[in-house]
C-alpha cells in the first residue's frame, strides 16, 4: 500500500498545467488538496509578496489550514515571530519544520499549538523569481513522510511551489491592470475562441455563419470591454479569466474537497 497518495507522473503533471490554467484564486485553491495530497500532506499555505506598476503590492495568502488555527495564528501575529517563514525568506532551498528552529519561548509556544492543531511536520518552500516577486509554499501533515518518500516529495513539492507562484503571479498582475472580467455574450466568446485558434474574421464569418463585417463587430466591442487594441490580447485576457471555457459562467468543479474544517480559505489583499 502507497504511504501517500499513489499519484503518477503524468497525473502530477496534469494538474501542474491545471494550475497555469486556472482563471483565479478560488480555482487554485479547488486544485491545491488534492495535489498536495499526493506528496503525501494535508495542508497547505501560500503566501505572495508582489511589487505592482506605481509602487503598490499585493501581499495574496491562500491556503486550506484549520479555521480556527489560522484565526489563532493571525490572532497572536506569529507570522512576525515563525522561525520557519525568517529562514525561508534567507534562502531557496526547502525549510523543514524541524523543533531546533524553534529556540525562543514564544517560538516554542507556536510550535506546540501548531501540532496541536495537526500539523506536526511540515516543509516551506521558498520562491523568489527575478522579477522581485517572491512567495513560500508550506505544506504540512500529522505525521511525518516515510523515509523513503522524503527525497522524491521534496522535489516535486519544490515543483509545485514554482507552479503555484507562477499562477498567482498571473493572476494577481492580471487583476491589477483589468481587476474585473467583463460579460461577454455568447457570440462574443464564440469568437474569441476562433481567434485563439488563430483564425482570420472572414474564417471565423464562415464558421459561425456570420457576415465578416459581423464578426469584426463583435471583436471590436470585445476589445472596448476589455480596453485593449488587439483581438489578440483579448482573446488572452478572456482565456485567463476562464471566459473561453464551455462552461465559462458556471461553478467549477472542486477536486480533491476537503472535510469543512478543511476548505480552503483564499484570502488576497493587496
Amino acid at each position: 500500500m502507497c504511504a501517500t497518495r499513489c499519484v503518477t507522473p503524468r497525473s502530477f503533471a496534469d494538474g501542474l498545467s491545471a494550475l497555469g490554467a486556472a482563471a483565479d484564486v478560488n480555482a487554485l485553491c479547488a486544485l491545491l488538496p488534492s495535489l498536495c495530497g499526493s506528496l503525501g500532506h494535508r495542508h497547505f499555505s501560500y503566501r505572495g509578496h508582489f511589487l505592482l506598476p506605481g509602487g503598490k503590492r499585493a501581499t495574496p495568502r491562500l491556503g486550506n489550514l484549520p479555521r480556527a488555527w489560522q484565526a489563532r495564528y493571525d490572532a497572536q501575529h506569529y507570522a512576525s515571530i515563525d522561525p520557519v517563514l525568517t529562514r525561508a525568506s534567507q534562502q531557496l532551498t526547502p525549510v523543514e519544520w524541524t523543533p531546533s528552529l524553534y529556540t525562543s519561548p514564544d517560538a516554542r509556544q507556536l510550535l506546540r499549538e501548531q501540532r496541536a492543531a495537526g500539523m506536526r511536520y511540515g516543509l516551506t518552500y521558498p520562491v523568489f523569481t527575478p522579477s522581485g516577486a517572491a512567495g513560500m509554499l508550506s505544506l504540512s501533515s500529522p505525521r511525518p513522510l516515510p523515509r523513503n518518500a522524503r527525497v522524491p516529495g521534496a522535489h516535486a513539492g519544490a515543483l509545485l511551489a514554482m507552479h503555484v507562484h507562477e499562477a498567482v503571479w498571473r493572476i494577481v498582475q492580471r487583476d491589477a491592470v483589468h481587476p474585473g472580467a467583463p460579460a461577454l455574450t455568447p457570440r462574443e466568446r464564440e469568437c474569441l475562441r476562433w481567434v485563439a485558434r488563430g483564425k482570420t474574421s472572414w474564417e471565423i464569418g464562415r464558421i459561425l455563419t456570420l457576415s465578416e463585417h459581423g464578426v469584426v463587430f463583435h471583436l471590436r466591442s470585445v476589445m472596448r470591454k476589455f480596453n485593449v487594441s488587439s483581438r489578440h490580447r483579448a482573446a488572452k485576457l478572456a482565456s485567463d479569466y476562464g471566459l473561453l471555457d464551455d462552461t465559462a459562467g458556471t461553478v467549477p468543479p472542486i477536486i480533491g474537497s476537503a472535510p469543512p474544517d478543511r476548505r480552503a480559505s483564499c484570502i488576497a489583499s493587496t
